[in-house]
């Protein structure tokens, strides 16, 4: 018999988050993700951290596994509107399904009986129960995923080779190491020099900016956030309340201090005769990446934001994609996509057009 999770000691006890380190592995240890696979992956695990109301503090998704920093705050249902719920809805089911759920909560929502008082308390929680808890956001992003590539992979049966592993992280320092740990993933593989050039990471990720960058960005000025004066970490903190805003952290600030806590974590370990036992980055490159403080060039921040020019399905003007977007909904594109696109971050750098913009539209569908 499994033995019970480990979850920290104060769920539903105090009004106090948890984080937790989370890994799991395909069956057999088989290398089946590619890129289709690993954006697919990062896709639905946004849409699950959406709606159970937990937060991604830092990931990375291999080729055969992947790791998720993620912080559990207390639960909040009180807090909660119907609206609210069914917007959280919105995002992992139909349309009709919504719109049914919506019916019935606003009919037994005016009920003066108590048997429907009862219902409509019932009808919340078999939504709300799959919130703020740990073992629904897993559940449901690895069987989602799973049916997704099973679908398109001419399989059946589990992908997964067991239970995910989860630790219980401490904030502040520890937390920090684990993400730096998580984001230097591929580099340890060597599957790339920098952890900046690896899409599936959170520190790519924000490091290429737009709007799922925005999302990787507030994660990792999470991990680096200090609670209160002294400089130590408030234990009430519920995860919401003070969750760093754009408005409320410096992005080039905390991505220089992030950067060179990956260099220094991520140096190569070497035995006595020079042999390396652990791949990173040699000493020379963590000293220089010292000297510069961790910022990154123009031109590097440049490359790390191609894929807005690779990867969108149409590029130009906002009014062009704008257009095309309004043109192919309902057919090529979802009716109710409410995206026309993003603009291009940077662009106004690279010497384009004065006052030029480009905008770009992606994730289709």
């Amino acid at each position: 018999m499994a033995k019970a999770r480990l979850l920290a000691p104060w769920v539903d006890e105090e009004r106090r988050s948890a984080i937790y380190h989370c890994v799991s592995r395909v069956v057999d240890r088989a290398y089946k993700f590619g890129d289709a696979e690993r954006e697919q992956f990062v896709k639905y695990m946004r849409m699950y951290e959406a709606f159970c109301g937990v937060r991604v503090l830092s990931f990375c998704v291999m080729s055969n596994h992947f790791h998720i920093l993620v912080e559990v705050p207390p639960r909040m249902d009180a807090e909660l509107s119907d609206e609210a719920l069914l917007d959280r809805l919105s995002l992992i089911c139909n349309k009709d399904y919504v719109e049914m759920i919506r019916m019935r909560l606003t009919a037994l929502a005016e009920s003066t009986t108590e048997k429907g008082k009862e219902a409509y308390a019932e009808l919340r929680e078999q939504f709300t129960q799959r919130m703020w808890d740990l073992g629904h956001f897993m559940k449901t992003l690895k069987q989602k995923f799973t049916r997704w590539y099973n679908a398109n992979n001419g399989r059946k049966g589990t992908l997964w080779e067991a239970r995910y592993k989860s630790v219980l992280v401490e904030d502040g320092h520890a937390a920090r190491v684990m993400a730096a740990y998580i984001d230097l993933n591929p580099v340890r593989a060597g599957m790339i020099k920098d952890s900046k050039d690896y899409r599936w990471c959170s520190y790519a990720e924000a490091v290429a900016g737009g709007k799922r960058g925005e999302l990787a960005r507030r994660g990792l000025a999470r991990v680096m956030q200090e609670r209160d004066n002294q400089g130590e970490i408030n234990t009430a903190y519920d995860g919401w309340v003070g969750f760093p805003t754009p408005e409320h952290y410096g992005w080039r600030s905390v991505a220089q201090r992030y950067r060179l806590i990956l260099f220094e974590d991520g140096e190569e370990v070497c035995n006595m005769q020079g042999k390396q036992l652990r791949r990173g980055f040699s000493k020379e490159e963590r000293e220089a990446e010292e000297e510069r403080g961790g910022e990154l060039s123009l031109a590097e921040k440049l490359r790390c934001k191609t894929r807005y020019f690779v990867d969108g399905g149409v590029i130009g003007g906002k009014r062009f994609v704008s257009d095309v977007v309004g043109r192919l909904r309902g057919g090529y594109l979802k009716e109710d996509r409410k995206s026309s696109g993003s603009r291009v971050p940077a662009y106004k750098q690279t010497g384009g057009e004065q006052g030029a913009e480009l905008w770009s539209m992606r994730e289709l569908g």
